[in-house]
């Protein structure tokens, strides 16, 4: 898999602060932006709109497979269905949109859902269904069709070591366990609390731990990949060296 397209891809585990700097780095160089966890999140949440239990792999992967268009807008992720709800299994078209403009909204039948497809019961069936080797299959290539000019910044667990092998530039964002788990209770707005410290820890080494150790594409770097430990560093940092290694590499001006 080759292409002219440059992409820089930004890998890490949850809390990383890929997602962030994925977001800047795209914005200031106008480029398109592949957040592919989001993916993982609408086909967790159109399971669900299916009746579907998230270990039915084959099933979901059928679905997304053959019903599932991903298309590319500017309005962010939209999600589209038959209102005839006993039509549902058979004669559902779901168009997914994908967002170049960094703006990650989710809508399903002009309902807006970003807080449902963004909130725990999601995120839990989003983790397992990434773990599928099938459902991982029917979104390779349309991840890969994100590469488009005039580049692409695509972030995520396997970005450099699955989905853009070859692309020009690979950053491994890492952080310490606890600096991660204060950029999550600051994502989650939780209350800044001891117990509340233990509970976020706890459920990032469980995340930490299957996605590091799972048989199908784990959250591993690249072997031509660039760590970086960004938890003494501010995002505006982490956005600078990225761009530096991306100067260097003669990927942008």
């Amino acid at each position: 898999m080759t292409s002219n397209v440059p992409v820089i891809t930004i890998d890490g585990l949850s809390a990383s602060g890929k997602g962030t700097v994925a977001n800047r780095i795209s914005r200031e160089l106008k480029w398109n932006l592949l957040d592919s966890g989001l993916l993982y999140r609408v086909v967790a949440f159109i399971a669900i709109k299916n009746d579907l239990q998230y270990e039915s792999v084959e099933e979901i992967a059928e679905l997304v497979e053959r019903k599932v268009q991903i298309e590319y807008s500017t309005t962010g992720i939209q999600a589209n269905s038959p209102k005839d709800p006993y039509k549902l299994r058979s004669s559902l078209v779901v168009m997914v949109v994908s967002d170049s403009l960094q703006r990650k909204t989710v809508h399903w039948n002009g309902e807006d859902v970003t807080s449902i497809v963004r909130g725990n019961e999601i995120s839990r069936g989003a983790a397992l269904v990434a773990a599928s080797r099938s459902i991982r299959s029917v979104l390779v290539p349309k991840q890969r069709e994100q590469r488009i000019e005039p580049g692409l910044v695509a972030d995520g667990r396997d970005m450099g070591t699955v989905i853009f092998p070859d692309a020009q530039l690979k950053v491994f964002l890492e952080a310490s366990l606890e600096t991660r788990t204060r950029r999550r209770m600051a994502q989650l707005g939780a209350a800044n609390t001891q117990d509340s410290f233990h509970r976020v820890l706890q459920s990032l080494e469980d995340r930490d731990e299957r996605d590091s150790l799972r048989d199908v594409a784990p959250a591993v770097p690249a072997s031509d990949a660039i760590r970086l430990d960004s938890s003494d560093l501010s995002v505006e940092d982490t956005v600078e060296f990225v761009m530096r290694e991306a100067r260097k590499r003669k990927i942008i001006q």
